[in-house]
């Protein structure tokens, strides 16, 4: 199967068409890309992935406004955690989300149908979502590459014997950027729901659902001028809520 950046990359490209970018923010927390159109979308940031070996981090910088998205799209592709997330970003505000929204952590319960039975998998520490969900289910088992010596983190290297075993499973979009999310959904392969969630999370059925992903949680962002605000002021998920809607979208 085609590798799941090639797979949005292309999806991306079908639809730019002529549309152009009129603004890229690049924060501490997150990426966002504004698009001629107003349509706007973000990229985490995963900072522990940032090459310090210098000052200029991306050496083009001042030169993205005003190109057409098409050329920016492909930056996903890139090994570089900046060029990603502003290729995510692009990415998402193409994909922007135009159906129903207003979801909620409550909601995800029910549509991942947790029991007590159940064990599940979170790779990206979501702390809301995981205080919402572990009181449902037999055990919760989280993994995050960023903060491997944290109480409560359990080391990525045990992700191979763990997810198989699980039921649930609920992946960060960020494993779009650190080219993790394939190798994931692999070793997910068992879970009766597969869960893509985060502001990052393009909302993109096609591209998810043959992937056997049954669960899209992203957002759709209202208030374009101060989403770039709160990015250029380091601003994260937590500052997101008034700014947009949240979107939880079964997909399988």
């Amino acid at each position: 199967m085609t590798p799941i950046v090639e797979a949005l990359v292309e999806h991306g490209l079908s639809l730019a068409g002529e549309e152009r970018v009129a603004d890229v923010r690049v924060g501490l927390g997150y990426t966002a890309v504004r698009l001629e159109s107003g349509k706007t979308g973000v990229g985490a940031m995963l900072r522990h992935l940032l090459d310090k070996g210098g000052c200029s981090i991306l050496p083009y910088a001042g030169t993205l406004a005003g190109k057409k998205v098409r050329e920016v799209v492909p930056l996903l592709r890139s090994s570089g955690i900046v060029e990603a997330s502003i290729g995510l970003a692009a990415l998402n505000a193409l994909f922007q989300w135009e159906g129903p929204a207003e979801a909620s952590n409550d909601d995800l319960v029910r549509l991942l149908r947790i029991s007590p039975q159940d064990r599940v998998g979170m790779v990206g520490d979501m702390a809301p979502v995981l205080e919402r969900i572990r009181p449902y289910a037999d055990r919760c088992v989280v993994f995050d590459d960023g903060r491997p010596e944290e109480e409560g983190i359990t080391e990525t290297s045990l992700e191979q014997d763990l997810l198989p075993k699980c039921d649930v499973v609920i992946l960060t979009a960020t494993s779009l950027l650190n080219g993790t999310f394939d190798g994931l959904v692999v070793l997910s392969g068992r879970a009766r729901e597969i869960c893509v969630m985060g502001p990052s999370t393009p909302l993109t059925p096609e591209v998810f659902r043959e992937r056997g992903v049954t669960l899209l949680c992203g957002r759709r962002f209202t208030d374009p001028d101060r989403l770039l605000r709160v990015v250029s002021e380091a601003g994260g998920t937590r500052s997101f809520g008034p700014l947009g809607r949240k979107v939880n979208l079964r997909i399988a």
